[in-house]
């Protein structure tokens, strides 16, 4: 199994299981946050060909969370969202979205904007009528 992870943790047992380490640090703002995005997923692109991509979607790089000391907006949240997702769709897989982190009442609301984001996208089927 192939892991690319944004790396920000402690957790030792599961530095063992990621192929594609990526570090940044406390204060990354969004701009910087999807550049590296863009870059890392480039990499996915030609080094992993999954059959499923379990994808951890956490709001905790929010601007103000008390843990993730990131500095992406809300904007940046669906944006990020939408480029898994559209690669996902390229190398033509299922996607598992997982929601975590996230300690900021906003949170809820920027995981709702997403998903209306990717369902209006054709990303996602919220109603059944995607082929």
């Amino acid at each position: 199994m192939k892991v690319l992870k944004p790396f920000r943790s402690q957790d030792f047992e599961a530095r063992r299981f990621i192929d594609q380490k990526v570090e940044l640090q406390s204060g990354t703002t969004t701009e910087e946050y999807l550049e590296r995005l863009n870059k890392e997923l480039q990499v996915a692109q030609s080094a992993f060909d999954p059959e499923l991509v379990i994808y951890n979607a956490g709001t905790d790089i929010l601007d103000g969370d008390p843990l993730g000391r990131l500095k992406v907006s809300p904007q940046g949240v669906i944006i990020r969202d939408e480029k898994v997702f559209c690669f996902a769709q390229e190398k033509r897989v299922p996607l598992v979205m997982v929601t975590s982190g996230g300690y900021m009442k906003t949170s809820a609301r920027v995981i709702a904007d997403s998903i209306s984001n990717l369902h209006n996208k054709h990303l996602i089927d919220l109603d059944g009528t995607l082929q």
